[in-house]
């Protein structure tokens, strides 16, 4: 069986090579994302494994098609990116790795927390500049002292609100299918509005469908206390970019972490084809001191890309055998 893993790193590389070996399975690897336009590098493939912010396209299932390729195993959560309507008219099936380490994005959201409340790059940039006693003289605030919103509770905001409170942050969550079991320290509020009105800091756990497009925008993200804090590492579309830099530069918030961008994909098609960004929203926030930038590598550790490879080729065997991946979605 021939198996083709396209967008493929130095470390997913050695997991999809190690289990090549122990499976006994033929791997073609490609770096570059998947497209219409390089899928011939798939010919003779069953599956193709994929992770990409790009999109998958009408195009791509076609030619998947012309190639008799009938499945599109992401090695991540996220689907917002694939076009299912052309996936079902081109017979293609989407299967996704649902979980992977929620451990890692928790850890994540809370070592963001930390470093925006004590001001670390604000002092990285002063002590760069030689600006000592300016870095000396930037307080900051203990994130056990903080009302942190968890919005979505699903695998990876339910492990960052325990996290949270286990750090002795006050955890508020809103979910619009909240746990009918969940622990008596985690409060749910009734709405995304009542949640913002009472935290200082709010992280963001829910998908990129268009249902959740600005999820926060200028009004929602006014009813934040002044000097709030806003993480994000779910998908870039769930906040109002430019809502946010006015917030930003009004002094309404205090800081900032953006792991999934808005624009995410115009900075990742330069990224490609070897060409700095220069997107200009990304700029301006990655120029602002108590802004971090990081481009969508929240969930990268050695744990949950092992996960994430093994899960994908878990769905392509299942494939198979059966006809079907183990996690398909539609």
């Amino acid at each position: 069986m021939k198996i083709t893993a396209f967008g493929v790193n130095q470390t997913e590389k050695f997991f999809l090579e190690k289990l090549a070996g122990e499976q006994q399975f033929e791997l073609n690897i490609v770096e570059a994302w998947a497209s219409a336009a390089n899928l011939d590098l798939a010919a003779g493939s069953l599956a193709i494994s994929t992770l990409q912010t790009g999109p998958y396209d009408e195009a791509l299932f076609a030619k998947m098609a012309a190639l008799d390729i009938r499945l599109l195993a992401l090695r991540n959560v996220g689907t917002d990116n694939v076009d299912f309507a052309a996936a079902k008219k081109y017979g293609i099936q989407v299967s996704h790795v649902p979980s992977y380490s929620p451990n890692t994005l928790a850890e994540f959201v809370v070592m963001n927390a930390m470093r925006l409340l004590r001001r670390t790059k604000e002092m990285d940039l002063a002590t760069a500049a030689g600006e000592l006693t300016a870095a000396q003289k930037m307080v900051g605030r203990q994130l056990s002292a903080q009302v942190v919103g968890v919005v979505g509770t699903g695998h990876i905001g339910f492990e960052t609100a325990r996290l949270l409170h286990q750090i002795g942050a006050k955890v508020v969550a809103f979910d619009p299918h909240p746990s009918e079991d969940s622990p008596e320290w985690l409060t749910y509020a009734a709405n995304i509005e009542e949640l913002l009105s009472q935290v200082n800091i709010v992280t963001l756990h829910v998908p990129g469908i268009k249902a959740n497009d600005h999820l926060l925008n200028a009004q929602r993200i006014a009813l934040l206390p002044d000097n709030a804090i806003i993480i994000n590492t779910g998908r870039g579309n769930l906040i109002d970019t430019d809502a946010l830099i006015a917030a930003l530069r009004a002094g309404k918030l205090s800081g900032v972490a953006i792991d999934t961008f808005e624009y995410e994909a115009e900075i990742e098609a330069q990224i490609q084809a070897g060409q700095q960004p220069s997107e200009p929203h990304y700029l301006q926030l990655q120029q602002m001191p108590n802004v971090i930038m990081t481009p969508h590598i929240a969930y990268h550790s050695l744990g949950a890309v092992e996960n994430m490879v093994k899960i994908s080729i878990d769905n392509i065997f299942n494939f198979a055998k059966n006809g079907s991946p183990i996690n398909r979605v539609e």
